[in-house]
């Protein structure tokens, strides 16, 4: 049945290519003779004499038409008694016939944009004044304006209620971030949001679409805009919708860029004098601790010197993108095809990657009832070689011997301690990652002749992923030398189609508008993997592909497939633009769930009013043209967690029966049969407001979202073979505030001034775990507490001279590190962890200003975070950075004395970690662009050069290298230097 329904989808997507390709075909042949022409010139503004940038042109009835240029000027060959139609976007369209004259000016008159703009909402496009759910939207300057190479950089800071988190920041884009829209809601499951690309579920990185390609991004956020989504929106929706060509003549368009990295913020290492009076503080007892007879050597030899770590690890990196694309279209043929590359070479060595992207955009009208389409994109990305670990820099010796004396890499830099491995040794390693896919977006428009404002849409979907990740090191590395090499082989494949009947009806009557949606969809996803890790080479000649003549290998499989499967009804009324209704109901089966569960049901309901259009509100309109009041609430749901949970499970373990190896299996994980669906309950009620004909426009929103029968994996007694299983139990709570406003504070003919600014406040806290309203204390989950809560020893300064014997009796010494006893009891133990607030910001924002004078244009972009507390490494002992130590003269309370057992002094050799607040406000983006006038190409050519500057400078009070980062021990964020330039013609 699965290779009919795929053969089907094939023959599908031939027939469209098949229709479009004969489409454009005949628009080729079928070209009228032209009359007498000439030449017009002219050029195109607003109301206010301001020039429109882009405004389109166009002989009607044909696709011949130009673009006006920075300035609003426009040329264009016409015959006589034809008619020039000139549009732009959030104005009203102008037709003018031509007759005698060579010159027309046109002054396109505001359609109060922000009022009548059309948004991207799910299944269909709304007019933003009728949207009764919060759906923001990133603008359209950033999309078109922002230097990047990664769809997270554009909303990062742009959309309120979206707080984008940070891995790692080293080549790899994919690598780079985690997206939470309005908090989490889940303890055990996935919390981030789905993506939708060109209306269709995308499984794939957010980080493979290139960012040349989008053409707008929306994202839902209350239970109303998401319920269409039914059991995979609790965690919002992003819709991402790509760019197609545009009635009128050929557009080719090239946008590249150059840029250098370099590293931020960086500490001061010590050195090997530096380091030998660290370690003459260390216990004496303490072997680890202490210097070895080989550091010493080299100290005395003077050899250290001549390098450091810094020097051998960190380099400048550089970023190159080049995207090149051809567009254009007819009355009834659009297309856009676009190639785009980018290479980047990191700030760590051997950290880089490349990656190739084809997109193949077609819309054709077939005829005045079918429309077909197809949204096509191929990929190519390597990421192959291995990096070193970036704390490397931090703990590893100045006394050590990098290198041989023949110049090749030394395994043992300290030759009397082969533990401590030469972390360049990375470079010997023979490591491939690359990954190959393709995702084609189809679809059938068929707009039924019988009944006025009823259609059929038919959307496929399929998408295919195939990864390859091998490794080997060799016997000329330290950290596989004694097991006689290492190598893994890991072979991967992802497959999943979604198809789609949507029926549509939307008919005005009088006063009435009815907007009605019914969907019925299905869809499989599909992941398998193969692996096999090997030990025991004779030699390195073969690399990983020697593993069949390895001593140890070690095969294993994975496999999984879930099936889903939806149907979903909307109904959308307004009366008058005053009164709005929305109701959803979405029905999902999802395999992965118990016999009895499979199915949930997410229903919706909206009000909206639009105070503003009422009459009694016509004497405010002078100064608020827009006051739209809107409340919402709904279910959606969660399905977020590995498939067979409900199923107990084995895993492989083998035994030795006698001298004879026999297979053998244990329990890997309990089954829960009844698991069922996790369910997120919305409330939301939002203000959108725009002032002075929209001169300044926004949106309020407070909401509360709680979440019950949490898809959460309790702890359990370990007597079963395992310690944990998959329940629905548990609840929480997001409750916040989003405040968005945008405002043209200056719009003159040669200087322009606009704003962008939002910001949100969002708490997060566990209701309830297991009914008992007990803490999960292992877990770190506590009932009233955020889900990401440190849990720990607080730290409170130095043991001083002077309290020996108060130190004493917690087993310290003057110059120990000292925490809060918080029982009171004499003794530090595990009643003295406290909640040391959560790892997640309660508060984000973001502020862009955007100038443009004459030819020249500046955008600067800030943005922050608040509420975090993180682990300081740098307050870590093992990072060999140069700090003011506390010392019988230094009496500092800031950081305890260079003893071993300054922190280790807690019992069992632990110690507690150091949490410093990670606020900050960080000038992200200043961007300097200019216009290069026409006298330097032609009329027909627009082009632009620009300057970037990214993560200029970041204010904080955090010491380690950057508090934006989750993981503070990954490469982290760099300061980068881009130059660009936009070309089109």
């Amino acid at each position: 049945m699965k290779n009919q329904t795929f053969s089907k989808f094939i023959f599908v997507l031939f027939i469209f290519f098949g229709i479009t390709n004969n489409t454009l075909f005949a628009n080729a042949i079928n070209q009228e003779k032209k009359p007498l022409v000439v030449e017009i010139s002219g050029k195109v503004t607003d109301n206010n004499g301001d020039p429109l940038p882009g405004a389109t042109v166009l002989i009607k009835g044909t696709s011949k038409g130009t673009t006006t240029d920075f300035n609003g000027y426009y040329k264009i060959d016409a015959p006589i008694g034809a008619t020039l139609a000139f549009r732009y976007l959030g104005y009203n369209s102008i037709e003018i016939l031509i007759g005698n004259q060579t010159e027309i000016n046109v002054v396109l008159i505001g359609n109060n944009e922000s009022l009548e703009e059309v948004v991207v909402v799910g299944y269909g496009r709304q007019k933003k004044s009728d949207i009764t759910g919060a759906v923001s939207s990133v603008s359209k300057d950033r999309i078109n304006d922002a230097t990047i190479t990664d769809p997270i950089q554009l909303i990062q800071g742009a959309v309120a209620g979206l707080n984008v988190s940070a891995t790692a920041a080293g080549s790899n884009p994919e690598s780079g971030g985690v997206l939470l829209v309005r908090g989490r809601n889940s303890i055990s499951a996935n919390n981030e949001p789905l993506i939708v690309l060109d209306g269709v579920p995308y499984s794939g990185n957010i980080s493979e679409i290139n960012s040349q390609d989008i053409e707008s991004i929306e994202v839902l956020k209350d239970a109303s805009s998401t319920a269409i989504y039914g059991s995979r929106a609790s965690n919002g929706v992003i819709l991402i919708q790509t760019k197609n060509g545009e009635e009128g003549k050929v557009t080719v368009r090239y946008d590249g860029f150059y840029s250098v990295q370099t590293v931020a913020n960086f500490p001061d290492l010590m050195n090997g004098d530096e380091y030998v009076l660290y370690k003459e503080g260390t216990d004496p007892l303490d072997t680890d601790a202490n210097i070895t007879e080989a550091e010493l050597a080299v100290y005395e030899s003077g050899s250290y010197k001549s390098w450091t770590w810094k020097d051998l690890i960190i380099k400048n990196g550089f970023s190159q993108q080049h995207n090149l694309s051809v567009s254009g279209g007819s009355q009834k043929t659009s297309y856009r095809v676009s190639f785009s590359y980018l290479g980047t070479e990191g700030i760590v060595i051997n950290d880089q990657y490349k990656r190739g992207n084809t997109r193949i955009n077609v819309t054709s009208k077939v005829s005045d009832w079918l429309t077909v389409g197809s949204n096509t994109m191929l990929g190519y990305a390597d990421n192959s070689g291995a990096a070193p670990s970036f704390v490397d820099l931090f703990n590893k010796s100045p006394l050590a011997v990098p290198f041989n004396e023949d110049g090749s890499i030394n395994i043992t830099p300290i030759s009397d301690d082969d533990r401590k491995i030469n972390p360049i040794e990375t470079s010997l390693y023979d490591d491939l990652n690359k990954k190959y896919t393709v995702s084609s977006n189809n679809y059938i428009n068929i707009e039924l002749p019988f009944v006025k404002g009823l259609s059929y849409r038919f959307n496929t979907g399929v998408q295919y992923q195939s990864t390859e990740k091998n490794w080997y090191r060799g016997l000329n590395t330290g950290k596989s030398f004694k097991v006689g090499g290492e190598a893994e082989i890991n072979k991967g494949d992802r497959y999943s189609y979604v198809l789609e009947n949507i029926v549509s009806y939307q008919r005005d009557f009088g006063k009435h508008n009815v907007f009605l949606t019914g969907v019925y969809s299905i869809e499989e996803n599909e992941n398998k993997n193969s692996k096999t890790e090997a030990s025991g080479f004779a030699n390195d000649f073969l690399s990983y592909y020697g593993i069949p003549q390895a001593t140890n290998q070690t095969p294993s499989f994975f496999y999984a497939k879930t099936d889903l499967i939806s149907q979903m009804f909307r109904a959308n009324y307004s009366y008058d633009s005053r009164y709005l209704f929305t109701a959803t109901v979405r029905r999902d089966g999802f395999s992965g769930f118990g016999a009895n569960n499979k199915f949930g049901t997410f229903p919706s309901i909206a009000l909206g009013w639009n105070i503003s259009n009422e009459n009694f509100f016509s004497n405010a309109k002078g100064f608020v043209n827009l006051l739209k009041l809107r409340g919402s609430y709904g279910l959606s749901g969660n399905q977020a967690i590995s498939p067979y949970q409900t199923i107990s499970q084995l895993s492989g373990e083998d035994y030795i029966d006698g001298t004879t190896t026999a297979p053998g299996f244990v329990p890997s994980s309990l089954g829960t049969p009844g698991l069922g669906w996790e369910t997120t309950r919305s409330l939301n009620v939002g203000i959108d407001f725009g002032l002075l004909n929209s001169r300044i426009s926004g949106e309020i929103n407070l909401y509360r979202n709680n979440t019950k029968d949490l898809l959460l994996k309790r702890s359990i007694s370990a007597v079963h073979g395992v310690n944990s299983v998959f329940e629905n139990i548990g609840e929480t709570q997001n409750e916040g505030f989003e405040f968005l406003v945008n405002s043209n504070n200056i719009s003159k003919k040669d200087f322009k001034w606009s704003s962008n600014l939002n910001f949100s406040f969002i708490r997060t806290e566990i209701k309830d775990l297991y009914g008992d309203g007990k803490d999960d204390i292992a877990n770190k989950w506590f009932i009233g507490q955020n889900i990401l809560t440190n849990y720990d020893l607080k730290f409170i300064g130095v043991w001083q001279l002077g309290e020996e014997e108060l130190a004493a009796q917690y087993g310290a010494l003057p110059g120990y590190a000292k925490y809060e006893d918080l029982n009171d009891n004499g003794v530090y133990d595990p009643g003295d962890r406290q909640i040391l607030g959560s790892e997640e910001p309660n508060f984000t924002w973001g502020f862009t200003n955007t100038f443009k004078y004459k030819d020249f244009g500046l955008s600067i972009f800030v943005y922050g975070k608040n509420g975090a507390r993180k682990v300081n490494p740098y307050k870590d002992r093992s990072y060999l950075i140069n700090r003011e130590y506390w010392t019988p003269d230094n009496p500092s309370n800031e950081f305890w004395s260079n003893s071993s057992a300054a922190t280790r002094y807690l019992g069992q050799g632990n110690y507690a970690s150091v949490y410093d607040n990670a606020d900050f406000i960080r000038i992200k983006d200043i961007t300097l662009s200019y216009s290069l006038p026409k006298a330097i190409f032609n009329d027909a050519v627009n082009a632009k050069i620009y300057f970037t500057g990214k993560n200029l400078a970041t204010i904080t009070n955090w010491s380690a290298l950057d508090p934006e980062l989750d993981n503070q021990r990954a490469i982290p964020l760099q300061r980068e230097f881009i130059f660009g330039l936009n070309l089109s013609f």
